[in-house]
């Protein structure tokens, strides 16, 4: 039993939860219903007593109130705040990383969803995994903006990438036609692509610069790029 579980039951224990007014038994009575039996109502009563200790457990420990805000899931993407950053060994090969290049036409065509497209055509687009398309504007080597659409994922699925932000970078919440979004601003982050498994892809771990992300039509769309929150955001609303 882990240290947070044994503090639940510690305080469960000593929480002394006053007994509730009997307010289902009168209202049963004005609509005619028996009353349930004594037994159950008083199983139903320690089981909210349990759960009440559990939350109350919960915020009270430090530890644990922290982790709740350090964990944020957009769509495909989830977000880590962090006390360090992994070490990252120097920039990704770029084109490794994002996949395979394709045309516009195939990637409008193999991407099994439609795209999300900006009035200027990208210098380069790929194919990477989960379905992913990257639109890349500038040279791999010189990017100036990277857009991409992830399909949708299940409840049950994994997400399709991970971000890693310590303190000096900011997380701003924002909104895309009225979807909630995240902005990365600030000391780069680390961002890696999780494979259908969950599991880390090391070659693609790289650090990343400002980065606008959200959740629209089903897909997680993300833009990269040296950006201001304002500038992302007209990006994002010139989008169709």
């Amino acid at each position: 039993m882990s240290e947070l579980e044994q503090r639940l039951l510690a305080l469960g224990r000593e929480l002394d939860v006053p007994e509730p007014p009997d307010v289902a038994a009168r209202v049963l009575a004005d609509i005619g219903v028996a009353r349930p039996p004594f037994r159950r109502r008083r199983l139903v009563l320690a089981l909210a007593a349990l759960v009440l200790a559990a939350l109350l457990a919960v915020l009270a420990v430090p530890d644990a109130r922290s982790a709740l805000l350090r964990f944020l899931h957009i769509g495909g993407a989830r977000i880590e705040l962090v006390d360090d950053l992994p070490e990252v060994a120097g920039p990704a090969e770029l084109e490794l990383v994002l996949g395979k290049r394709v045309s516009l036409t195939e990637a409008r065509s193999e991407a099994g969803f439609d795209l999300l497209e900006l009035d200027e055509e990208p210098d380069g687009v790929f194919l990477g995994d989960r379905a992913t398309v990257w639109f890349l504007y500038g040279a791999p080597d010189a990017v100036h903006l990277l857009v991409s659409q992830t399909p949708g994922v299940r409840i049950d699925e994994p997400f399709v990438l991970k971000k890693l932000a310590a303190a000096g970078t900011r997380v701003d919440a924002a909104s895309v036609r009225g979807s909630p979004a995240y902005f990365l601003s600030g000391e780069p982050h680390v961002v890696m692509l999780l494979d259908e498994l969950g599991e880390e892809l090391p070659e693609s771990l790289r650090l990343a610069r400002d980065v606008l992300v959200w959740e629209e039509r089903g897909r997680t769309v993300r833009l990269e790029g040296d950006l201001t929150l304002d500038e992302a955001l007209e990006l994002a609303d010139s989008l169709h």
